[in-house]
């Protein structure tokens, strides 16, 4: 995809949907989007995206069986996974509390933290492909 790194977005809500996909293309980020767990699985499959934004509060596959039928495919195994969860005053997002992801993010959304979340997993993915 005109050699921008290839993000597909898991969004069970429209609206952040949109505007997720609308800013990352604003940062030059080629993005697939589904609002579906099932869908996303076989997005990955086909399109092999660089990474994956995953809403953890999917309707029709919970997020941890979408991870799980990632990981456990050859073709999307290494895709790095970013969990989205909504902030609770309860809870604080952190990647070892969702297992196979590689970070995680908090709605609602800062657009900043997205934009350096993303950033640093897609380096750490050039850096791997490099060495």
């Amino acid at each position: 995809m005109n050699g921008q790194p290839l993000i597909l977005i898991v969004e069970k809500n429209l609206h952040d949907l949109e505007l997720l996909n609308s800013h990352l293309g604003i940062l030059n980020f080629s993005c697939i989007c589904t609002k579906q767990g099932v869908r996303a699985v076989i997005l990955a499959q086909n399109y092999q995206p660089d990474l994956i934004l995953l809403d953890m509060m999917l309707s029709d596959l919970s997020a941890n069986q979408v991870i799980n039928y990632l990981k456990h495919n050859s073709k999307t195994a290494t895709i790095p996974i970013i969990a989205v969860k909504p902030i609770t005053k309860m809870q604080e997002c952190t990647s070892k509390m969702i297992a196979g992801s590689v970070d995680c993010i908090t709605k609602p959304y800062n657009f900043n933290q997205l934009e350096v979340v993303v950033r640093r997993n897609l380096n750490q993915l050039s850096v791997l492909h490099s060495s």
